[in-house]
């Protein structure tokens, strides 16, 4: 059943156009605690107050790698203002995304979900890359599916408008 469940959604998800974001309802982001990749415990609510890009990705995943230079940028640009990009590798070796990030700079956090708990049960990825964009109540305001330019004028548009914005 599970995988008539997956076979659906990939069939689904091949519809969209990679750089499209879906709006997602509104609802609060699942808060979890990974590890990050030198071993400390991160939450999700750890960031409550800033505007949160939690972005699902693996070192084996070209799109994921192809988004990663304007992603890392986004993040050096604002982060100073209030925004932060948190990096979810589904990746089953810590050194192999250890590598990675030091190899192409990242200096986002960037945690790690081997067993993919968060990126299936509490988030329900299918595809890569994925990522959320959360408020800083703790909602999530949108959902985009694929590769995308985070330096897009509308994206970082977005993000300032969400930083301005008084609590809702």
């Amino acid at each position: 059943m599970r995988f008539l469940n997956l076979l659906i959604l990939f069939l689904a998800m091949t519809v969209v156009p990679a750089t499209t974001p879906i709006m997602a309802e509104e609802r609060r982001a699942p808060d979890f605690t990974l590890t990050d990749i030198n071993g400390r415990s991160v939450s999700l609510s750890d960031f409550r107050g800033k505007v949160v890009l939690l972005n699902f990705w693996a070192t084996w995943c070209t799109a994921c790698i192809d988004e990663m230079d304007s992603l890392n940028k986004v993040y050096l640009d604002m982060r100073d203002k209030g925004f932060v990009v948190i990096g979810v590798s589904i990746d089953q070796s810590r050194a192999v995304v250890s590598d990675f990030v030091k190899k192409k700079g990242l200096k986002f956090p960037v945690l790690l979900d081997p067993e993919k708990e968060v990126f299936f049960d509490r988030y329900a990825v299918f595809g890569l890359p994925t990522s959320f964009l959360i408020d800083r109540r703790g909602y999530i305001r949108e959902r985009y599916i694929g590769e995308m330019d985070w330096q897009e004028k509308d994206f970082v548009n977005k993000v300032h408008n969400l930083l301005n914005e008084k609590g809702r």
